[in-house]
């Protein structure tokens, strides 16, 4: 039996959930997962390794690592054949506040 999957606590939604390809239609849309959204802003925006970013998330390196894959594979499916890419869904936690180990931290999303 699959172990139950961890719940990822990520920063905050993002704003823009939608993004849309010139000309596609919105049946054919690829869906990014907020926890998806959220490897992707520490790996990629704020430029965390993927040991920073799982420990931010509450999860293990190797999970960083698949969801960044799949993140990865949506984003290139959604260049590559002309479809809007939507983000929702997943199963994750929001940060209420600040957390002690954001204090020094640029792009927390508490600071704005």
């Amino acid at each position: 039996m699959a172990r139950p999957q961890k719940c990822r606590c990520i920063c905050s939604k993002p704003k823009v959930t939608e993004f849309s390809a010139k000309g596609a239609s919105e049946q054919n849309c690829v869906n990014l997962t907020l926890d998806e959204y959220e490897v992707m802003r520490l790996l990629d925006f704020v430029n965390l390794n993927q040991e920073q970013c799982a420990v931010k998330m509450d999860i293990s390196r190797p999970t960083v690592t698949r969801i960044y894959n799949s993140a990865r594979q949506k984003i290139a499916d959604a260049l590559v054949n002309g479809r809007s890419i939507t983000i929702s869904g997943g199963d994750v936690t929001v940060c209420e506040a600040m957390r002690p180990e954001c204090i020094n931290e640029k792009y927390c999303c508490h600071r704005q």
